[in-house]
């Protein structure tokens, strides 16, 4: 505690100074109650701009308004941010979740769902899902196009819009505005002393939010929680029962994010667009068929439909992965693979030609198996994806 001098008026200045250092114990506990008391003091919490305390009391508002816009100056350097709490669902019900973000809006986490947890990725505008078997059921998926996405990236924009919802306004950019836009509006916020993982640190309560932060330079937000009252306008508010811990990664845990992502984007290879479907036209035609070779023949046209149901645009092409599997008696003889861009509920035209030995003193069965399915996430678009990627990673804007 700084040494106490009495001022210059004091009746009594020598017998007043020796009286409080005698009740300097008594003193200290009546201070530290006024601090706790009121979070605005400086002695609680910190000159992080390095400018002079500030008298307990003596401008909340002001004070509140200095705190938040020194959090979002510090959150705006952070290159990676870790979240780890819950978030409203259906009926009121909450789940947990776990998301690490850039500046960029590069993500990776998971989420608790139908019993199950569910993996989530957000690059560039994609969001995407992974799931087991089991989970993907309980989604209503079942035969081929449930063996086709089970453990595999999926778009998720049909069946878990709630990654959008919860991922957008965590990214930092979006953060930090908030905790401006809460800075411009401090009169109304409201104060608490509080700890966070063992840090001291002020409550602030706004209509837009709550942001926990900490009491020590740098000031840094350590916890959030969705407001009752988010503006209408301005920065994306966050879901609806949002409630988590807020870190920023460094060192060894940043690059465990930085190789743990590039990993799911060379995933993203067999990342399966499940709102696409695909049917056969018409008769499957064998021509020519003989004892040493056959031609199978088949035309497929794809369905699409958006997240609502109605059928897609056609500025959205389809990125088909076509295999044709020929068997001779049931022993399979040649795969022929294609890739094909379609428009929505397009067709296209195929051959695949497999060439055997087979006794003419018999009858033989040959068979064409085709099999489609629609890329989430075409070459083109990873290339891009990954480019942005490192870019960010080099330029300190996403890792």
């Amino acid at each position: 505690m700084p040494a106490y001098a009495p001022p210059r008026s004091a009746a009594r200045p020598r017998r007043a100074a020796l009286l409080l250092a005698l009740a300097g114990v008594a003193t200290a506990v009546l201070v530290a109650g006024i601090l706790i008391a009121s979070p605005w003091s400086d002695d609680s919490a910190g000159t992080a701009s390095g400018g002079s305390p500030t008298a307990a009391g003596k401008d909340p508002a002001a004070d509140a308004a200095r705190m938040l816009r020194e959090a979002a100056d510090t959150l705006e350097k952070a290159q990676v941010l870790s979240y780890r709490g819950e978030f409203a669902r259906d009926a009121g019900s909450t789940t947990p979740f776990d998301l690490q973000t850039t500046p960029g809006g590069w993500g990776r986490g998971s989420l608790g769902d139908e019993g199950g947890t569910v993996r989530m990725l957000t690059a560039g505008d994609h969001r995407l899902a992974k799931a087991d078997q089991a989970y993907w059921k309980t989604r209503g998926y079942s035969g081929d196009v449930l063996d086709r996405i089970s453990g595999q990236w999926l778009d998720a924009a049909s069946d878990l819009p709630e990654i959008d919802d919860l991922t957008a306004p965590l990214a930092p950019a979006n953060v930090a505005a908030l905790l401006r836009d809460a800075a411009g509006s401090a009169s109304s916020a409201t104060a608490a002393p509080t700890r966070v993982a063992g840090r001291a640190a002020t409550l602030l309560s706004t209509p837009g939010g709550s942001f926990s932060i900490s009491d020590s330079a740098p000031r840094t937000l350590l916890r959030l929680a969705s407001g009752t009252s988010p503006a209408a306008t301005g920065p994306l508010p966050l879901a609806d029962g949002t409630d988590a811990s807020v870190s920023v990664l460094t060192g060894t845990d940043r690059d465990a994010f930085t190789t743990g992502f590039e990993q799911d984007l060379t995933a993203l290879r067999t990342a399966v667009d499940p709102t696409v479907t695909f049917t056969t036209v018409g008769t499957a035609r064998f021509s020519p068929c003989g004892s040493t070779r056959c031609t199978a023949r088949f035309t497929l046209q794809n369905s699409a439909y958006g997240s609502a149901g109605a059928q897609a645009s056609a500025d959205s092409p389809v990125h088909a992965e076509i295999t044709i599997d020929m068997t001779l008696d049931g022993r399979k003889i040649k795969r022929c693979a294609y890739q094909r861009t379609m428009q929505p509920s397009g067709s296209v035209a195929l051959t695949c030609t497999a060439t055997y030995t087979a006794a003419t003193s018999s009858d033989h069965t040959v068979r064409g198996v085709p099999d489609a399915w629609a890329r989430a996430v075409p070459d083109d678009e990873l290339a891009r994806l990954r480019e942005g990627f490192a870019k960010g990673t080099t330029d300190g804007q996403a890792a």
